[in-house]
């Protein structure tokens, strides 16, 4: 529960310290006296978006803060633990603080340490809910609808795994869709693929198979020319009359008579006798490649047509010649990929198939518990409506089908009244009026506050628009709803106040804004005000004195 408020240098608050106390708590004070203040600076700390004109002129900065006990919110204990935000020293106590400059920035803080303002929402929702001034107004949205209905049915659990699974859900369906948006187009080039691959699995183009064919066609096209020269020249080296082997040998011959043995003539005569060896081993290589070269017309031709079919198929794809086995795999590749993502496909179509189904098991578990918590909310809010003077109100909660599930389920979540007895129910803001949809608001409060034991309730004004018996049955309502919930009411409605455990005044000292907590007196003679005119009677303050016997 909220247990301290600390204000200072803030809009016309110099310093306040504010005590709040468990159970229904009236706050009071006339018109300008300085209330929306007080709330103004709890919403900040809380997270709201600051203003740089909201810090007290000619100070550099406002200071704001709120102690909440959170000895009995477990969910706001474990969001401390798992942000590592728990005061070791204090592990009962939260603080929250928030800093101002006249700049507009600021600074927040729990439990001593900066954290962001989404952190500080975050924690925030754990510890406190405040209703503002026309809030009734929002009642009007299906989205606040659906929240409050969940919210009594303490639904958090299946909401969140319908959203969950709407979310895979649509994920799977979209990219599902994508695929077969492209499916078309795959098909068409996995059918030119298959194509290309049948004529190039046919031709079965080998690495440096170009290359070698070329040599190959070059040496065929040229056999005759060639065998014409290897006979001529191993007829010049070795076998004609003047052969170069010969003309070596008488040569190698005429240097070994000569009887003088120097070193250059024996270097002469071993070069002679290596270059007739080396003419002879030629002769006999060029003997051999003649013996193995056979002009081949059919071999000629083979290799030019395997020659030629190669460099169509290569002009056909664009690549050269030597590129045509890499491209080749390359186009394999890529139809094998095509086919693999036709299997994803399969797979993904399946798998969106089970997202859907588990999408609607899910929303048909929220279905259920909707339908059977507001069977329970228009039972409550009916009884409620009827104590606050709507005795022939019936409150509905139509939970009409839609066409699929989605982020929120398979039904929409319309509340309905009915006014009159066997009149047929309609929507809120077409039906009730604005007093009624205040007290219909008040009494959908009341009863999902109740059941999903908030830790500490503000109302400002949330009795707009109530008077008279009805105003009193509010603030019993109220009272009882104290019993195991804070609940701060800024009402200016005396038999309101009457009802509070507590009363907190809000009066304006100065140019300031001061708040006191009342004394027993103190709220009779508030009361009296609050019922009275300009001038205060005995018997007006006979009259509070009375409201207040009865409220406590």
């Amino acid at each position: 529960m909220l247990c301290h408020l600390e204000i200072q240098d803030f809009a016309i608050v110099d310093a306040l310290t504010v005590t709040f106390e468990a159970g229904f708590t009236t706050i009071t004070g006339e018109t300008g006296a300085g209330k929306s203040i007080m709330l103004d600076a709890l919403g900040l700390v809380l997270g709201d978006r600051a203003q740089g004109r909201l810090v007290r002129e000619g100070r550099p900065s406002a200071q704001l803060a709120a102690e909440f006990s959170v000895a009995a919110i477990p969910k706001a204990q474990a969001w401390l633990d798992a942000q590592s935000l728990r005061d070791p020293d204090a592990p009962d106590r939260c603080l929250l603080r928030r800093t101002l400059t006249e700049d507009g920035r600021s600074r927040a803080y729990i439990n001593g340490r900066t954290v962001t303002l989404g952190e500080l929402r975050a924690l925030a929702e754990q510890l406190i809910d405040i209703h503002a001034q026309h809030a009734h107004q929002s009642l009007l949205r299906p989205a606040i609808q659906r929240e409050q209905l969940d919210s009594f049915g303490q639904h958090e659990a299946l909401v969140e795994a319908v959203a969950e699974a709407f979310e895979a859900c649509q994920d799977a369906t979209l990219e599902l869709e994508r695929l077969r948006s492209a499916q078309a187009e795959r098909r068409d080039r996995q059918a030119l693929l298959r194509y290309q691959l049948e004529e190039l699995d046919t031709l079965n183009p080998q690495a440096g198979e170009g290359p070698a064919l070329e040599q190959t066609q070059r040496r065929l096209a040229h056999a005759e020319e060639t065998l014409l020269a290897l006979r001529q020249c191993r007829g010049a080296l070795l076998e004609e009359d003047g052969a170069v082997a010969d003309q070596l040998r008488r040569l190698e011959h005429q240097l070994s008579q000569l009887r003088d043995e120097a070193p250059a003539l024996t270097s002469a005569r071993n070069l002679l006798m290596e270059a007739r060896v080396n003419v002879e081993e030629a002769a006999d290589a060029l003997r051999r490649y003649e013996d193995n070269l056979d002009p081949d017309p059919e071999a000629l031709a083979e290799a030019e047509n395997r020659l030629s079919a190669l460099h169509d198929a290569a002009r056909k794809h664009r690549v050269e010649l030597d590129a045509l086995p890499a491209h080749h795999e390359a186009l394999a590749e890529e139809l094998a990929s095509l086919d693999a993502d036709d299997g994803a496909l399969e797979q993904l179509s399946a798998a969106q198939a089970a997202l859907a189904q588990a999408l609607h098991d899910a929303a048909i578990r929220l279905s259920k518990a909707r339908s059977t918590a507001a069977k329970a909310l228009e039972t409550a809010v009916s009884g409620e409506l009827q104590r606050l003077g709507m005795k022939t109100a019936r409150f509905v909660v139509a939970l009409p089908a839609l066409e699929a599930p989605g982020r929120h389920g398979q039904e929409g979540i319309e509340f309905q009244i009915a006014t009159r007895k066997g009149a047929t129910p309609g929507a809120l803001g077409q039906i009730a009026s604005g007093g009624e949809l205040s007290r219909i608001s008040l009494a959908i409060l009341v009863v999902t506050a109740a059941s999903a034991q908030t830790p500490s309730l503000v109302l400002d004004e949330a009795d707009v628009g109530i008077g008279g018996g009805t105003a009193e049955i509010v603030g019993q309502l109220l009272k009882t709803l104290g019993a195991h919930t804070q609940v701060l009411a800024v009402t200016h409605q005396p038999q309101v106040a009457a009802q509070g455990s507590h009363h907190l005044r809000v009066r304006q000292a100065g140019t300031e804004a001061a708040i006191e907590v009342l004394s027993e007196e103190e709220r009779i003679e508030e009361l009296a005000r609050m019922l009275g005119g300009l001038k205060i009677t005995a018997q007006t303050r006979a009259h509070a004195a009375e409201m207040r016997a009865q409220g406590s």
